[in-house]
């Protein structure tokens, strides 16, 4: 059975018959001030992995909608490169890092199942 590193986060398990992930990974930490969220509401204090296929293919129309992820992260703007994204693996998936966003938002895109909440803290290789 092969299971998705998006699942595995979540507690769930996933089999082969179902799809790859495509959701993104919140985490509960570490909260940081990390720029303007994409709501343009609040500002986004939660990292975020975002799965690469979103950048690749197509963003979920509810991802747009919303604005997750979609704000100005300094992490990304910050330093000699306009694009500071780092590409992350997790089992066979792909992530992008140095995404982030405000806690309403990250509670809509679970709600709205475009994104899942970690039980493990933040990769300590992306901090």
């Amino acid at each position: 059975m092969r299971t998705s590193s998006c699942q595995v986060l979540a507690g769930m398990v996933m089999t082969e018959d179902m799809p790859r992930c495509s959701k993104a990974i919140v985490f509960e930490g570490p909260e940081d001030v990390y720029g303007p969220c994409g709501c343009g509401m609040d500002m986004a204090i939660l990292p975020v992995l975002v799965p690469k296929v979103w950048y690749v293919e197509e963003r979920p129309v509810a991802v747009e909608d919303q604005g997750f992820c979609l704000g100005q992260d300094y992490r990304r703007i910050s330093g000699f490169s306009c694009t500071n994204v780092f590409e992350h693996h997790i089992g066979e998936d792909e992530y992008l890092a140095n995404f982030s966003c405000c806690r309403r938002c990250a509670e809509q895109a679970v709600e709205q199942g475009f994104a899942v909440w970690s039980e493990k803290e933040y990769p300590m290789s992306l901090r």
